[in-house]
Order: structure tokens, then C-alpha cells, then sequence
């Protein structure tokens, strides 16, 4: 069997996106020379050498219905920012980070910040495509899913999550807080979250308030939120986890 040859063609298009700062390029991590190899096993790759041109081509390639793969070959501290910025701003992207460092808390902090999936910086071609090929045919899946109901009324963030989108059309508006809510209790396993979890992701996004200082105001928020919701015509789907946190209710 030839270890090059292309897997079985997705329903969908599919694009990687490799992206290696200039800084790097010739020393830690050769982006041509990756990007020839993993041309080689048949992927279609876009280059991007700065963070700009990447979230750029992220945007654009997800606008064409492809199925998106990102290639994270950065610094650390750098993949793991960047990681948790494209998770935030397309939740249905594919990530596969590489991390400089043979550290497991490296992974872990590459996996938490929203990572499908960790190779070394050395990672051979074969390992590569191997994770590419599996990680594009399970989005491809999820794609089609989602493509087949997308006649079912769904709630949904649009404009980098500054509008919810009611499954009968009303655009609702949203503050910085309840952004920050919306998207940490939509994108979280099974759409339940700490009151822990979403206090942080709320004082995140108020980066200059004290960490505690959102707690008590959580309720808040999501009263007014409940309210505006009305005012607009639609019945916020939230609902209140006794003791612990919320859970997002509607169909996504």
C-alpha cells in the first residue's frame, strides 16, 4: 500500500491551513518543506506566516464550506492563545497543534486551550497525514450531519458571537458578558457549565475586573439577558443547574 496515496474523498472540500511564524521559518520548523510533504500524501494546503493571514484564511475557507484543518507550528504560549481565539471564533474548525517541547503538560495546555489533537514539532509525514486524514474525516462527518438538518430551526451565535440568532430568525444583540456566557456555555461539553467556568470566561472578556467580581452578578447577567431575549420575541433557553452552573436547552 502507498503510505502517500489519499484516503477515501471526503463529501465535503478540505483545506489545511499550515501556519508557522516568520520567526521560525529555517530553524525550528521548515513551513515549505512541511507543507510539500504534506501535499505529497494529497492534502490541499494554504500557507500562512502571521496570525492575521491565518484567522483570514480560517474565515475565508470555512465561508466556502470547506472542511477547515489548522496547523498550529508556533511557540507555545503563542499555539495556545491562538488556539483558544479560532476555537471561540469557529467551533467546528479542526486543530492540530505541535508542540515544541516533549513536556506532557505542554499537551495538556495545548488540549485545553482547544486543540483536537498534539504532535511533536518533529513529527514524522506519515504520523502527520495519519492525524490529518483522521481528524478531517470526523469534521467531514460532523459537516454532513449538520448539513442534512440544516432545515431545523436552530439557535446560533453569528458575527463572531455578537448576535444569537433565534430558531424562528429574531437577531438578539449581545453585550461583552453575555458573549463571553453564551459562547462558554454553547461550545461546553453537552452545553452545561460551572458557575465557576462561566464566571471566568465572563471576567475574561472584562479583562480588567477582579476575578471574583463577576460571581455575584452571574444571576444578574442572565436575567437581563432572559429579559432582552423577550423584549425580542424569543424565550432564552437556559436553564439553571441548582447549586452548580447552567445549561443551554435549545437546539443547536
Amino acid at each position: 500500500m502507498n503510505d502517500s496515496a489519499p484516503h477515501k474523498a471526503n463529501a465535503f472540500p478540505s483545506v489545511v491551513v499550515l501556519y508557522a511564524p516568520r520567526s521560525l521559518s529555517g530553524v525550528a520548523f521548515a513551513a515549505k518543506a512541511r507543507a510539500t510533504e504534506l501535499e505529497s500524501h494529497g492534502f490541499q494546503v494554504r500557507q500562512c506566516a502571521d496570525v492575521p493571514a491565518l484567522y483570514l484564511a480560517a474565515k475565508n475557507e470555512l465561508n466556502q464550506s470547506a472542511v477547515v484543518v489548522v496547523v498550529l507550528a508556533a511557540p507555545h504560549a503563542e499555539s495556545c492563545t491562538v488556539s483558544a481565539h479560532l476555537r471561540m471564533l469557529h467551533p467546528a474548525i479542526g486543530i492540530l497543534a505541535m508542540a515544541d517541547s516533549q513536556a506532557e503538560i505542554t499537551s495538556i495546555q495545548l488540549l485545553q486551550s482547544g486543540a483536537d489533537a498534539v504532535v511533536p514539532t518533529d513529527a514524522s509525514a506519515p504520523l502527520m497525514a495519519a492525524m490529518l486524514f483522521r481528524l478531517l474525516w470526523r469534521l467531514d462527518i460532523a459537516t454532513a450531519i449538520r448539513s442534512a438538518g440544516q432545515n431545523t430551526p436552530v439557535w446560533a451565535l453569528s458575527e463572531q458571537g455578537w448576535i444569537l440568532s433565534s430558531p424562528n430568525s429574531q437577531r438578539i444583540p449581545l453585550t461583552t458578558g453575555e458573549r463571553a456566557f453564551l459562547l462558554a456555555l454553547m461550545t461546553a461539553p453537552n452545553q452545561r457549565a460551572s458557575h465557576a467556568q462561566l464566571t471566568d470566561a465572563v471576567n475574561e472578556a472584562y479583562a480588567g475586573d477582579a476575578s471574583g467580581a463577576m460571581q455575584s452578578r452571574l444571576s444578574v447577567l442572565v436575567s437581563r439577558l432572559r429579559r432582552k431575549c423577550s423584549e425580542y420575541g424569543a424565550r432564552l433557553p437556559v436553564k439553571s443547574v441548582h447549586n452548580w452552573g447552567y445549561m443551554f436547552t435549545g437546539l443547536l
